[in-house]
């Protein structure tokens, strides 16, 4: 034990010239995935965040730059994608070529999964309109959180292993589908168990309920990234989403009677407005998510 702790060797790790490479590389993947925003946002984002001073879209933007840091995490840690480490000066470029690229398809998704969420969970109201003209800090923390839940699925997407590019691409495109169809499914699960129209609520700006829906998906992105890096079964998936969901929903319930005693949840959500009990709802669903990955998927 007391070598190990005064070993100096990890110093030597940690001093490697290829990490600052790296992590300029990865600043590069921030600058194109923001670049790559500007370029898709039917607006102008720096006006929006800087002139307009508007915090919905601010809440969209940063749900966006987690979920590409998620994205980058994965690429980093998986050998496969980089292409392993190589000490010959081509195979090194290469392994940065890679990682740019993988990254790069990662943003992609990404930015897929915000138009199939967008058309699906929240079909029933014009997002730009609420972000734009109304500013809705609902919708925001909305869109935040299906940035943040849809990272999380592709995070796990690119973290299987694959004897070939092409197999890691199909595999990839496949359980980021699989996942976004559960996650679709799940918004329309939550909206079904609720006692007030979701869409209503966060298009007549109700901050409160945007949290909760937001946090939410958050947890079920948790969730699913879990499973997905765990197995490759679709029927397991499927049994996975049916177990998780009722565990999650069944959470609610139990902060609403012990955690949030008195009026109920959604009277809080929906009559009050109250963001600070939908802040603790949407929390206790997120952690609660982490642990029965741990019970079910360690």
């Amino acid at each position: 034990m007391t070598n190990e702790i005064l070993d100096i060797g990890f110093i030597w790790e940690l001093l490697d010239p290829r990490s600052i490479v790296y992590l300029t590389v990865v600043l590069l993947v921030f600058y194109l995935a923001k670049k790559t925003f500007d370029i898709l946002a039917p607006y102008d984002l720096n006006h929006q965040l800087t002139v307009a001073d508007n915090k919905a879209v601010a809440l969209t933007f940063a749900g966006y730059l987690f979920s590409v840091g998620v994205i980058v995490l994965s690429v980093l840690k998986s050998e496969e994608h980089k292409g392993g480490a190589g000490s010959v000066a081509v195979a090194y470029l290469t392994d940065l070529g890679v990682t740019v690229a993988w990254c790069l398809f990662g943003i992609v998704l990404l930015h897929l999964a915000r138009l199939v969420n967008d058309k699906l969970i929240f079909r029933k109201f014009r997002n730009l309109k609420e972000l734009l003209e109304d500013r809705n800090l609902g919708t925001g923390a909305v869109e935040c959180g299906s940035y943040v839940g849809s990272g999380l699925i592709i995070n796990a997407a690119l973290s299987g292993e694959s004897t070939s590019v092409s197999d890691a691409v199909l595999s990839t495109l496949l359980f980021f589908v699989m996942g976004q169809v559960v996650f679709i499914l799940f918004g329309v699960l939550y909206q079904m168990v609720t006692r007030f129209d979701v869409h209503e609520q966060i298009e007549k700006d109700n901050t409160a309920a945007g949290v909760s829906v937001a946090m939410n998906l958050i947890a079920i992105g948790v969730l699913l990234s879990g499973f997905i890096r765990q197995s490759d079964s679709l029927p397991a998936l499927g049994v996975w989403f049916v177990i998780s969901s009722l565990l999650l929903l069944t959470s609610r319930y139990l902060v609403d009677k012990f955690m949030l005693p008195g009026q109920l949840l959604d009277e809080e959500v929906k009559s009050d407005r109250n963001w600070g009990a939908a802040l603790v709802e949407g929390a206790s669903a997120i952690a609660i998510s982490f642990i029965v990955n741990a019970c079910f998927l360690a």
